[in-house]
């Protein structure tokens, strides 16, 4: 029966209309072309579907029965179709996002916002987890996307580069002012260190710049969010490594100081990673787009 759909839809025209001829010109095929797939199709289901009288054909009882499962798959299958061109016109969809709670706050948000507007109707769903973590639910297909700062080891992820970032150490002025420190590259061992927890891809980067540098530290506090980070660093907790783009109204209102250590550390990007082996929904793939 898997070559039936147009015999189907021919049953159910001839069984609505009560009338081959009708049924006929609703089709735009002929009535011995209608008449010829009634036969088909009772044939192949060993069965009668229609019995003529004077006015045209009617029913059967077993072809009632099997009009009123053909009405309802031929009707799920308009709804279906219906559902496709509004997923096709972006007027419905679904997008599944993994996002740090930083990247979520100071990059994602503002995007959203606008998207949003732009696609009412498109339903965002956000998995804060760390990058790792998304990382993971995105190799087991669960997502279609994670907004991360560095691109991923694994070569079945596609990496695009959307925003370049810079890591920079900050304190607040009356903190570093009281460390008396001349050259800031020798701040480390007497200043409180503050930093994102081991594991953290932000924390990695750190780490690689210190050993880069030869720069041996060891954390006093250690937290799983930057913007704790920035709070600790504003009330003259300690020192910390931040990234500079999301504390500009720090950096101009003076509540953070840059502390100009050499090297600086390398710029990164942020990025948004897919599974290169796993395809976009047309919802997904128009976020993907407005990103880029």
């Amino acid at each position: 029966m898997d070559n039936n759909l147009e015999l189907y839809k021919i049953f159910y025209t001839v069984a609505s209309c009560g009338n081959i001829s009708l049924a006929s010109e609703k089709l735009y095929i002929s009535q011995p072309a209608v008449s010829k797939s009634i036969k088909k199709l009772e044939a192949a289901l060993g069965i009668t579907l229609f019995s003529r009288n004077s006015r045209g054909v009617k029913l059967t009882e077993e072809g009632m029965v099997f009009y009123q499962y053909i009405e309802r798959a031929l009707n799920e299958i308009n709804v279906g179709e219906k559902v496709i061109d509004k997923l096709k016109n972006k007027e419905a969809g679904i997008i599944k996002l993994g996002v740090s709670t930083t990247l979520c706050k100071h990059f994602l948000i503002p995007k959203l916002k606008r998207f949003i507007k732009e696609y009412p109707h498109i339903e965002v769903k956000i998995i804060n987890k760390t990058p790792y973590e998304t990382l993971k639910i995105l190799e087991n297909g669960e997502l279609d996307m994670v907004i991360i700062s560095e691109p991923p080891e694994k070569d079945f992820y596609n990496f695009i580069e959307l925003y370049e970032i810079q890591d920079i150490f900050v304190a607040e002025k009356n903190y570093l002012e009281s460390l008396n420190i001349k050259n800031y590259n020798d701040i480390f061992p007497f200043a409180t260190l503050m930093l994102m927890e081991s594991g953290n891809i932000s924390r990695g980067y750190i780490d690689k710049y210190f050993k880069n540098n030869n720069i041996v530290i060891k954390p006093e506090i250690e937290v799983s969010n930057m913007d704790l980070l920035i709070e600790f660093a504003k009330i003259g907790l300690g020192v910390t490594a931040v990234i500079k783009n999301f504390i500009k109204n720090e950096l101009k209102e003076g509540k953070l100081v840059e502390i100009p250590i050499t090297p600086p550390i390398p710029k990164r990007n942020i990025g948004v990673v897919y599974h290169k082996n796993i395809p976009l929904s047309v919802a997904a793939e128009t976020f993907l787009k407005y990103l880029v």
